[in-house]
Formats: structure tokens, C-alpha cells, sequence
């Protein structure tokens, strides 16, 4: 297996002004900008690598009193019964198959008042903005949820879209695991093609860690977890 790339924009030096370019993100034309705020250049290092690999990953997207303070209102949603166990299709169709798998879900509201929940939407809404505005993606919507995986539990190998429901455009997924250590498993699997053979990309779920891929395109998976492993997992949709 091949360990990702990770893209940190602490550790980067600044990006130069980018030339007026236009290249293709989902086979739509995007165009690069002249000046970029910090958490543009982390918008541009994520789009570079779905560009040439399909998905990125940017560590720090999130700082540690946010992924703290998502962690609270995780737990007190939880505490109060507000998950539900997953199920595996789309609406009408959804069938709960722990055999496959194993997680528990409370969706966002995107209206949310909770100031935790409101800096991540912001957040994941800026991006859709930067997407738009130089993608031009169409992105209309996105729909979220905290996810949450007890001892034991994992994902099997699937794909983020529906033979009914061919709206996702780009699947997120933000990471809320302090202190996380190899030993602990739930590592997130992306399996790529290169040369007609396939990779099998692992990616593991450290805290403030954004990952990002095309819906479409990338089957993935979430390894077994041996410790208790939290996320914030989105799509963002054209329909």
C-alpha cells in the first residue's frame, strides 16, 4: 500500500501568483486567481491534487480548538440519541447491512445554530464558493453528516453515488481523531489506477485532516477501527 502525500500549508512556502490558466477539474474549465488568502492556497493545493490524482489531502484544514469543539457537540448529540445506525443505498431504498457497514450518522442541518457546527459549514461552504467561482462546478448543494465508528466497525469497498442519485460531484470528509496512532486502524482506503494496474492509497483519519475525492470515480474503503474514530463526512452536489 502507498502512503499519500500529505499536503500541510504550514509547512509550505507561499504559492507564487499563478498565471491566468485554464485547465479542467470533472471535465469543467476552471480558472486560476490572482491573490489568494491562506485558506485559498488551501483550497488551490486541494484542487491541484483531485486534478492529478482524483483526491488530495490537506492536513490542518481545520485547527485543534475547532476539531475540539466539534468534538463536544459530537458527543452531546450522541449522549442525547441522535444517531442512527447507517444504512447503504439512497432514500426509499436505504437497507441497514452491518455486514458492510458499521457506522452511525447524525446529518447536519445546514441552518445549524450550534457555533461548532456553524464554522465547519462556513467552511465547507467557502470552498463550494471557491469551487464556482473558479471551477465553475455548479455546485448547488451539499449534504453532511458526523459519522461515528465504535471498536470493530469499518466501511466495505463502494462508491459515493447512486445508479438513482448522480448529483455528487465531490466527496469531503473531515477528520476529528486527537491523538490517533497507527495501531488504531480506520484508515481510509482509495483505490487508484495507474499504468492499468491498481493502488491502493492509505490515508489515516488525524485530526483537522481534510480529504477530498471525485464521487464518481473512486472506490474506497474504511479499514476496521480499534479505537473509537470520528469524522464529518460531506458530498457536494450539482442537482
Amino acid at each position: 500500500m502507498t502512503e499519500v502525500l500529505r499536503i500541510s500549508y504550514k509547512n509550505s512556502l507561499p504559492l507564487p501568483k499563478p498565471q491566468k490558466t485554464l485547465v479542467s477539474l470533472a471535465g469543467l474549465t476552471r480558472v486560476f486567481v490572482w491573490e489568494m488568502t491562506v485558506q485559498e492556497q488551501q483550497f488551490e493545493l486541494i484542487i491541484e491534487g483531485v486534478l492529478a490524482n482524483g483526491y488530495a489531502v490537506c492536513d490542518d484544514f481545520l485547527d485543534k480548538t475547532e476539531v475540539q469543539n466539534l468534538l463536544k457537540t459530537f458527543h452531546t448529540r450522541y449522549q442525547a440519541g441522535k444517531f442512527k445506525e447507517a444504512g447503504i443505498g439512497k432514500q426509499s431504498k436505504v437497507q441497514t447491512a452491518t455486514q458492510i457497514r458499521g457506522d452511525e450518522i447524525l446529518w447536519l442541518e445546514n441552518e445549524s445554530e450550534d457555533l461548532a457546527e456553524r464554522v465547519l459549514l462556513d467552511k465547507n461552504q467557502a470552498f463550494i464558493d471557491y469551487l464556482n467561482q473558479t471551477c465553475y462546478l455548479g455546485i448547488k448543494d451539499s449534504e453532511i453528516h458526523f459519522a461515528k465508528y465504535d471498536i470493530g466497525k469499518f466501511y466495505r469497498r463502494h462508491r459515493d453515488t447512486f445508479q438513482a442519485q448522480k448529483g455528487r460531484i465531490l466527496s469531503v470528509i473531515y477528520y476529528l481523531n486527537l491523538d490517533w496512532i497507527p495501531a488504531d486502524g480506520g484508515n481510509l482506503l482509495i483505490y487508484t489506477t495507474e499504468n492499468n494496474l491498481e493502488k491502493t492509497i492509505t490515508i489515516s483519519p488525524l485530526a483537522g485532516r481534510l480529504v477530498c475525492f471525485e464521487s464518481e470515480k473512486l472506490d474506497h474503503e474504511v479499514t476496521e477501527a480499534f479505537a473509537e474514530r470520528f469524522s464529518v463526512t460531506g458530498w457536494l452536489l450539482n442537482k
